[in-house]
C-alpha cells in the first residue's frame, strides 16, 4: 500500500465510500448467485474509475471503503470522482437492460440499484495484525455510521464538515455542482457530525442511452457446414451447459485449457470470448427462446464468418443440437473451406458434441443441476 504510515501513528486521510443499494433478499440460487456477480460486476467498475489516487481498504458487502493519506482533496476533484463513478455505475446497469439474456429475479432488477457516496476527513491509523492491514480510528467509525442518515434521496453524495474545512477550493463548489448544496447533520454518542450533499439524479442525464450493435455478417452469406447430435438433457440444462463459456473447455476437445477474454461471466448479447482453438475473439449475440427452440449465433469480431446453434427440446430428456456454419459469399473462400476445414470442423463438433451428451447424463445420474444457471422466458428476442 502505497503513501501509508507506519503503524500506530495516526495521520489524516480522506475516507471515501461508494455505497450500493436495492437488491431484494433472493431466495432461488440463480438469482443469488446473479447478483453476486452484478455487484461483483459494479464494484469493478466503481474500481477502475478510481481518478484520484484512493486506495483499497476493504470490500464491504456492497460497498468498498476508500482512502487516500495526504491532503484533501480540493472539490473539483471530489466531485468529478463521484461524477465519473456514478455516471459508470449507471451506464453498466442499462446494459443488463439493454444486453441482458437471463430473466431471474436478480437480472429483471439490476437497473432498480441505487449508488451513494459517504466522503469524510481525519486522523486514522493503518495497523497490521498477522497478515491483515486495516484502517483503525473515530473517523472510520464516524464514516460507517454516516451511511445510515435521514436524508431522503436514495442516491447522493455527502461531505462531512471535517472534510469541507480539509479541502482547500471548497468554495469552488457551488460553480461545479450539478445540483444546488443541501445541509444536514446526525447526532451520534460522540457528538453531532454535520455534512453538506449533493442529489445525484441530475448526473443521469450524461448517462448515455445503449443500443444493441448488430453483430451479423453483413451482405450475403453461405452456409459452409452443419451438424446435429441428440443430447439426452432436458433443453434447459443443455442450454445453460452450452452457454457457460469458461466451462466450454471442459467438453470441446483440442480447445485451449482456460477460455480468454471473456467480458462478462454472464451470458448477454455482446459477450465476448477467444476461441477455443487460439482464433480470434468470438461475440454472441442474437439470442431468442420460443416454445421449446432456443437460438443463438457466434460471429467472430471481424464479421468474416458465424454459427448459428439450435437447441430443440424432443421430450423432457432429450434435446436436438444443432450447428451451421456461415461465412461471407466468396467462391475462393468456399472452395477452400470445403476442401480442407468442412470434414475437420464436422469431426470436432461430432466429438464436443458427444462430451456434452457424457457430461449432462452425467449430472441426471447424480441429480445435480450445471452450476451456471440462465432463466430464459418464451419468445423472448434480446438481440440481433
Amino acid at each position: 500500500m502505497k503513501n501509508s504510515p507506519s503503524n500506530n501513528t495516526p495521520q489524516p486521510a480522506l475516507l471515501f465510500i461508494p455505497d450500493i443499494s436495492g437488491f431484494t433478499r433472493f431466495v432461488s440460487d440463480v438469482e443469488i448467485s446473479h447478483s453476486q456477480h452484478i455487484i461483483e460486476e459494479l464494484l469493478e467498475i466503481l474500481m477502475d474509475a478510481n481518478e484520484i489516487g484512493l486506495e483499497v481498504s476493504e470490500i464491504e458487502g456492497d460497498a468498498i471503503l476508500f482512502y487516500r493519506f495526504g491532503k484533501a482533496p480540493t472539490a473539483a476533484e471530489l466531485l468529478a470522482q463521484v461524477q465519473r463513478m456514478f455516471v459508470g455505475f449507471h451506464t453498466h446497469l442499462k446494459k443488463y437492460h439493454t444486453h441482458r439474456v437471463c430473466q431471474c429475479g436478480a437480472c429483471k432488477t439490476a437497473n432498480n440499484l441505487t449508488l451513494k457516496f459517504v466522503a469524510h476527513y481525519g486522523d486514522i491509523t493503518m495497523n497490521t495484525v498477522k497478515t491483515y492491514r486495516g484502517l483503525f480510528g473515530k473517523e472510520v467509525i464516524v464514516a460507517h455510521r454516516l451511511m445510515k442518515n435521514s436524508i431522503e434521496h436514495h442516491e447522493y453524495a455527502m461531505f462531512t464538515h471535517t472534510l469541507i474545512r480539509a479541502c482547500p477550493q471548497w468554495v469552488d463548489v457551488e460553480t461545479a455542482a450539478w445540483s444546488p448544496v443541501q445541509h444536514g447533520g446526525e447526532e451520534y454518542d460522540s457528538g453531532k457530525v454535520s455534512y453538506c450533499y449533493l442529489p445525484l439524479a441530475p448526473l443521469m442525464e450524461q448517462v448515455p442511452e445503449l443500443t444493441v450493435e448488430d453483430y451479423s455478417i453483413p451482405g450475403v452469406k453461405v452456409k459452409v457446414a452443419e451438424t446435429e447430435a441428440f443430447i439426452e438433457a432436458p433443453l434447459e440444462m443443455v442450454f445453460n451447459v452450452v452457454s457457460d463459456l469458461p466451462w466450454r473447455s471442459k467438453w470441446i476437445p483440442n480447445s485451449l485449457p482456460e477460455v480468454v477474454d471473456i467480458n462478462s461471466e454472464l451470458a448477454q448479447a455482446g459477450q465476448t470470448h477467444r476461441c477455443l482453438a487460439s482464433g480470434p475473439v468470438i461475440v454472441s449475440h442474437g439470442f431468442e427462446a420460443a416454445e421449446n427452440v432456443i437460438t443463438f449465433t457466434e460471429t467472430d469480431q471481424q464479421k468474416s464468418y458465424c454459427v448459428i446453434y439450435t437447441l430443440t427440446k424432443i421430450d423432457e430428456r432429450r434435446t436436438r443440437v444443432q450447428s451451421a456454419s456461415f461465412i461471407r459469399k466468396n467462391y475462393l473462400k468456399e472452395l477452400l473451406f470445403k476442401l480442407f476445414m468442412k470434414k475437420k470442423m464436422e469431426k470436432l463438433y461430432g466429438q464436443a458434441w458427444a462430451n456434452l451428451n457424457g457430461y449432462c447424463k452425467g449430472l441426471l445420474e447424480k441429480q445435480e443441476e450445471h452450476p451456471y444457471r440462465i432463466v430464459l422466458e418464451e419468445r423472448q428476442v434480446l438481440a440481433a
